[in-house]
């Protein structure tokens, strides 16, 4: 199979977008007792395929799509949309799980087909497009990278319309926990509708509700990138650290998208019909941020013939603001901590009691165990401070 060249079609913003040719084995040779060269003929289609999101934590929805176009019999004549072609979808995760088909879905009028999934794991999707289910007309495979994910994750969908064309793009957020050091943070976005970010500066964004150190509420934070990997997907990258304010900030999507209304160019002049679609400015999820926290517990005895009365003893430690531009790890005191035993089995944590730091950030209690096990503290945090816990194993004889 060959890649050949795509006709480079022109948007109305001067965006030039590439595709590919697919080429197959000449369906029939030339006539040699004709006047003339008899024209070549081929089995082939041109297709896109994008992700989007192309990046995004596991489990979270991204949308495999793109159009189709059966190149005619003749290399001169036009292309034709693939309308009703059957499209096969097969996923290669990244590792050593075998590539598997996962959906079978069919061109519309406009040729475009779209699926959704919500991949666990990074990996390829190949999309195979077959003539009549039979003979394979072309492969084109797209990237889908999973993106780590230790705290809550938001994914919605974002929509505007205009002149009775919809545009929808999916922004996907995760909870944060700042720290002394700045952290790259993402904002995940992909436009599910057909078309592309209208410029550059489109993408989601986050802005502070609430004023702290040198930031007064509505600051929005610096984007460190342009978003747009493809046309149909990328990231913003915020670093924030413990000097940002902590608790709620809103999600907003800025800038319009070009939706396709020809993609075609059924007139001919060699440039795709778009609208530019406006979407409203409101927030459309939220982000919590909350500063870091650490929990330690210790035992007086870790092994021994039971039962036995133990000391258990430990600290917390918070990430704290203490000047507009400096933030440090403190003790923290009169701040509750709750105690659970997990013995050895599959009973699961059980809850014991609620101790409390003294004015240094120190607890200490006692408890008379006679089960091996894990003593585990637990400190709940607050709207913004994130929790944190410790464990200690003992064994008794």
């Amino acid at each position: 199979m060959v890649i050949g060249a795509r006709k480079m079609l022109v948007s109305a913003l001067g965006v030039a977008l590439a595709g590919s040719l697919l080429t197959g084995l000449p369906a029939a040779a030339a006539d040699t007792d004709s006047d003339g060269p008899s024209p070549m003929t081929y089995a082939r289609t041109w297709y896109d395929v994008a992700i989007a999101p192309a990046t995004a934590p596991a489990g979270t929805p991204v949308q495999v799509h793109g159009y189709i176009a059966i190149q005619p019999d003749t290399i001169w004549e036009r292309r034709q949309p693939g309308r009703g072609l059957q499209v096969e979808i097969y996923f290669d995760p990244s590792g050593t799980a075998p590539r598997a088909l996962v959906a079978t879905v069919v061109t519309n009028d406009d040729a475009w087909f779209a699926k959704t999934f919500r991949p666990t794991t990074s990996g390829t999707y190949d999309v195979v497009v077959a003539n009549q289910g039979t003979d394979v007309m072309g492969t084109r495979t797209g990237k889908f990278a999973r993106r780590s994910a230790s705290q809550p994750v938001r994914s919605v969908l974002v929509s505007g319309s205009k002149d009775g064309h919809t545009a929808r793009v999916r922004v996907t957020v995760q909870d944060v926990v700042t720290r002394i050091a700045p952290q790259a943070v993402y904002l995940d976005a992909g436009i599910l509708t057909p078309g592309y970010s209208a410029n550059a500066l489109a993408g989601p964004s986050m802005t502070n509700r609430r004023a702290e150190g040198r930031y007064g509420s509505g600051d929005v934070t610096t984007s460190d990138q342009d978003p747009w990997d493809t046309f149909y997907s990328g990231a913003r990258t915020y670093w924030m650290s413990a000097l940002q304010p902590a608790g709620l900030y809103d999600v907003y999507y800025e800038g319009p998208i070009r939706v396709e209304t020809d993609h075609w160019d059924s007139d001919g002049d060699g440039s795709l019909q778009t609208v530019a679609v406006p979407i409203p400015w409101k927030s459309v999820t939220t982000v919590r941020v909350r500063r870091a926290s650490s929990t330690t517990v210790s035992a007086s005895a870790t092994s021994f013939t039971g039962p036995k009365t133990i000391t258990l003893r430990g600290a917390v430690r918070k990430v704290q603001l203490v000047s507009n531009t400096k933030a440090a790890i403190r003790l923290s005191p009169n701040t509750p901590v709750k105690l659970y035993f997990d013995p050895a089995g599959a009973t699961g944590p059980q809850y014991k009691k609620t101790v409390r730091t003294n004015s240094k950030g120190i607890y200490t209690t006692t408890y008379r165990t006679s089960m091996s096990g894990r003593w585990i503290a637990k400190y709940p945090g607050t709207d913004l401070q994130a929790p944190s816990q410790g464990a200690v194993t003992i064994t008794v004889k």
